[in-house]
């Protein structure tokens, strides 16, 4: 029997409505999902939508915590809290001076906008259901712009260079300058070598100019001086004719003593020379010249010793003018061409002066001539012997000080 032909409506019924419950049920099934998929799809997209405008979740720009907010809140946001602050001056500091810097003046520019366009496009990509995802699931992107800032390279080179031109410095050593006319005593601190590095201190600026560090120091090389001012200390000044030793801390008067000098036969050297040996308790051994023609051989330390408790050599004459002390100071011209001090002020000068100190002598009014049955002689031996010799400079011990503009002692003999 042939089947009957259906009419299209009938077509349609028996798909809706199939004699088969297993087809019927696959269908229902099917469209139920697919109903499902079509109403969250539409529930997400609505969602999304409610969202569109706004800051992603975790989205920071210049550190600033920008999530739900809108471009413009988020411009402002970040304008207030991160760009204000980085366009205020800063300052370069170097050895107790300052520079101030203006960002603005230097060309800084920060476009928020750029960095606020980033941050949201960031966040904004992607699929709707992606973004869904991460709401639903708690699992937003950590978005974080950092700074993107334009300089003029040119502005800020300008504004280093006449920084350099400041602190740039020869090195100086530190240099001792008598006049011999007047006993003046000047002294010319060292000073460090300082060289600027441009280059090196832009690249500290512009990272700077980018960051919350608002003072830098300048990368600067230093060469220090061969004779510092902490090397010259004591300085020991002798005026023949005023009968006096002066202890100077550089050129500052610390205290003053009488002491004898050599007479006009044995006159005491003018001129500058330094301490180049430090005798303790000393021993005195005859020289056998005519003043000493009548004393022993050898006078071990004491009070009878003719050197008395201290003695520092001198680079005058050889060597052979001492500074040392005496029992009984009697000031004037009456040594054979050493300074004499008395036993306690030598003792109190002795702890203060080091191998390497350097001594002036001059004389505030002409030396006598010696008689004229007689000649000079100079200095002669002061006969020092062994003693506790003390030859190489201790901690803190001076060296010999560059030589200065001196005025060169006239001769009083």
């Amino acid at each position: 029997m042939p089947r009957k032909k259906l009419s299209n409506w009938e077509k349609i019924k028996s798909l809706i409505k199939p004699r088969s419950g297993v087809i019927r049920l696959s269908l229902i099934v099917l469209g139920s999902v697919l109903a499902f998929l079509i109403l969250a799809s539409s529930v997400l997209v609505y969602a999304d939508s409610r969202h569109r405008g706004e800051m992603f979740p975790n989205t920071v720009v210049l550190g600033v915590d920008i999530t739900g907010m809108t471009r413009e809140e988020a411009i402002d946001a970040v304008t207030v809290q991160a760009v204000e602050p980085l366009m205020k001056p800063f300052t370069l500091q170097f050895r107790g001076s300052e520079w101030t810097m203006d960002p603005a003046e230097l060309g800084l520019q920060i476009d928020v906008e750029l960095l606020v366009g980033q941050a949201y496009e960031r966040g904004w990509e992607g699929s709707v259901f992606e973004r869904a995802f991460r709401r639903a699931f708690d699992r937003p992107k950590n978005i974080d712009i950092g700074l993107e800032c334009f300089m003029s390279n040119e502005a800020v080179v300008q504004k280093l260079d006449a920084i350099a031109a400041e602190i740039n410095q020869e090195v100086r050593d530190a240099s001792l300058t008598f006049n011999f006319q007047t006993g003046g005593l000047a002294f010319s601190p060292s000073q460090d070598g300082l060289w600027m590095d441009v280059e090196a201190t832009l690249q500290m600026v512009q990272s700077s100019l980018c960051s919350d560090n608002r003072t830098v120091e300048p990368v600067v090389a230093v060469t220090s001086p061969n004779l510092s001012s902490d090397d010259v200390k004591t300085v020991l000044v002798v005026d023949i004719m005023g009968n006096t030793l002066s202890w100077y801390n550089q050129d500052t008067l610390v205290k003053t003593y009488y002491v004898a000098t050599g007479e006009p036969k044995y006159p005491t050297p003018l001129g500058k020379f330094y301490i180049i040996r430090k005798e303790e308790n000393p021993v005195w051994i005859n020289p056998n010249v005519e003043w000493s023609k009548d004393m022993p051989p050898r006078i071990e330390p004491g009070p009878s010793n003719p050197l008395g408790v201290r003695a520092l050599v001198t680079s005058a004459s050889g060597g052979t003018v001492l500074i040392h002390g005496t029992a009984n100071l009697t000031p004037g011209l009456y040594s054979h061409g050493c300074i004499r001090m008395a036993n306690w002020a030598v003792l109190e000068l002795f702890d203060n002066v080091n191998v390497g100190t350097p001594l002036f002598i001059w004389t505030s009014r002409p030396v006598p001539e010696p008689p004229p049955d007689e000649e000079v002689v100079g200095p002669e031996n002061p006969g020092l012997g062994e003693g506790e010799t003390q030859t190489t400079p201790q901690e803190g011990t001076e060296t010999q000080p560059q030589e200065g503009t001196e005025t060169e002692p006239t001769n009083g003999n």
